[in-house]
């Protein structure tokens, strides 16, 4: 029996209650039930309205959007706009405040100083010229500084008003447009009083008077270190002398430059000189600038004497150089002791003491000055000394030697114990010296100098001939340094024109004669670095130890 109609109906609502909507809903006639239609066919089929559902009414799984959304649907096309320019116009209103709250701001923020545009411009050994671009709406900058490596407490604080700081406008370096200025400002403050080579680390900070500004980070800048460049002062030369490389050390690189070629070339590298002129040139030895380094430069003067040598034996002397109290400086004012106080004859050197001869006929002494200071002692012979025209120390024996006249006795005195003694040399000579680069003695008389090996033993190594002077000249003492040596000469008149011959003893050479006119040349010898020393009696009670310009060494390195 067939169920009632209504209970189909009954079935088909609560069907459809569960039905999602997607599919069209049939009955199945033959078994009473409502089926999803699959087919083709069906999806056009005709919708299966819900009973008592007005058109336009939402189902009840249709869910109403928020209230206000419901609002804004049911407002007209005339009251959106209206809405939407009333909400334009707050925003503009509220971007108008913002902006000028950020604009006051500006207005009282100073500006930043960007930690990259900080600088150091110059760098000495005490002080660091800081630099950096110049920022708005400061009245101060506020600069902090230490040692890199201290700790926070250390920091020292600069408050430098910014008007009276120093600026610049600058070019930029990769200016487009020719002529465009940078539109920084670089603001410009010296540190001072730093120590030497050291690292500090520096902030910078820009105020006013409303507010502080922002602090930069830290950059470290190191102060400069200061060098010497070590070289000679003085140079002496033959136009003859080989070329020479100038010895100079500095902590960084070296150039080299000459004031006169037509005197001395040198290589701006190497500092090798080569000669082709007599007369006087300015080598200026530089030391570069580094980055750690301070530059530096010293001058070395090249003296460049005329001279060509000669096989000695037999030769006529010429002058190559005068020397006068313009080019010679007083190094000790000597004075005699007992009844021929004003005669000294010749003199030793030790490297501290001098040791200086005095006598002929009347009182014979030995005194020994202090080369620095006013030392000085007195020793009388036990031995007669004659007339001591020929004296001289050797630091090879200790021991002080003295000749008289020409002849082969030598009287020793040892500075040491004060003795003295007789030894017989091979031969006769006026005059006696001891070359303390060579270890060696040389001799010299009217007819030959000869060369001895310095232990004592007076061996003879090699003789030299003499060359001739013009009219009567008198032998006096002789010196020797380095392999040349030095034989004093006194013309008619003694306390007028004299003369230093130099020999090459190794090769034999005549190198030229010093006309000096300091009075009488009693005796030569040769400082510590090379120089000339005379010993010169003025006839007065006081006499003179001259320093000359003429380094002997310098020339014995040029044969």
């Amino acid at each position: 029996m067939r169920e009632p109609d209504i209970q189909i109906e009954k079935d088909h609502s609560n069907k459809k209650e569960e039905n999602t909507g997607d599919q069209p809903v049939v009955l199945d006639e033959q078994n009473n039930t409502q089926v999803k239609d699959t087919s083709e066919d069906n999806a056009q089929a005709p919708e299966i309205k819900a009973p008592g559902r007005q058109e336009g009414a939402l189902l009840s799984s249709e869910k109403k959007g928020p209230p206000r959304i419901e609002k804004i649907r049911s407002l007209t096309k005339k009251q959106r706009r209206r809405q939407l320019r009333v909400a334009f116009l707050l925003l503009i209103l509220m971007t108008a405040a913002t902006a000028l709250v950020v604009y006051k701001d500006y207005r009282e923020r100073p500006g930043i100083v960007e930690t990259d545009s900080l600088r150091a411009s110059k760098r000495t050994p005490d002080s660091i010229t800081l630099e950096w671009d110049q920022v708005r709406n400061t009245d101060t900058y506020s600069l902090y500084y230490k040692k890199q490596g201290h700790k926070y407490k250390d920091w020292e604080r600069l408050d430098l008003d910014a008007d009276s700081l120093k600026s610049k406008t600058v070019e930029p370096e990769d200016s487009e447009r020719e002529g465009e200025k940078d539109t920084h400002v670089h603001v410009t403050k010296k540190v001072g009083d730093l120590e030497e080579g050291v690292k500090y680390v520096f902030r910078v900070r820009a105020d006013n008077d409303k507010r502080k500004g922002f602090i930069t980070g830290g950059k470290a800048f190191s102060t400069m270190k200061t060098q010497k460049v070590e070289t000679r002062d003085n140079i002496t030369k033959l136009t003859s002398s080989k070329p020479f490389i100038i010895d100079a050390k500095a902590k960084t690189a070296l150039e080299f430059k000459s004031s006169d070629d037509n005197v001395a070339k040198v290589d701006g590298k190497t500092g090798k000189v080569t000669l082709t002129g007599p007369g006087k040139a300015a080598i200026t030895v530089a030391a570069k600038e580094t980055d750690e380094y301070m530059g530096a430069e010293s001058t070395v003067n090249i003296h460049v004497i005329a001279s060509d040598p000669v096989t000695a034996s037999g030769a006529s002397a010429f002058a190559i150089y005068t020397l006068d109290e313009s080019n010679c400086e007083v190094v000790k004012a000597v004075i005699g002791e007992g009844g021929n106080k004003h005669c000294p004859q010749a003199f030793g050197y030790s490297g501290d003491k001098y040791y200086i001869a005095y006598g002929s006929a009347g009182a014979q002494r030995i005194v020994t000055y202090d080369v620095d200071g006013d030392g000085r002692s007195v020793s009388v012979p036990d031995i007669a000394l004659g007339h001591p025209n020929g004296f001289c120390y050797a630091d090879s024996t200790g021991l002080c030697y003295c000749v008289r006249g020409w002849s082969g006795r030598c009287v020793t005195y040892s500075p040491e114990t004060g003795g003295y003694d007789v030894i017989t040399l091979p031969r006769g000579a006026s005059g006696i010296g001891y070359d303390r680069d060579k270890n060696r003695f040389y001799t010299s008389s009217r007819t030959g100098m000869v060369s001895y090996s310095g232990d004592g033993s007076f061996k003879i190594l090699n003789t030299v001939g003499v060359v001739k002077h013009r009219g009567y000249t008198y032998t006096q003492d002789c010196g020797g340094h380095a392999g040349i040596m030095m034989r004093c000469l006194s013309g008619k008149d003694k306390h007028g024109t004299n003369y230093i011959d130099l020999y090459d003893m190794e090769g034999g050479k005549y190198l030229g004669s010093l006309v000096c006119q300091l009075s009488e040349v009693e005796s030569a010898v040769c400082d510590e670095d090379g120089y000339l020393l005379i010993l010169a009696n003025n006839s007065a009670d006081t006499d003179y130890i001259w320093k000359t310009g003429i380094n002997i060494k310098d020339i014995a390195e040029g044969l």
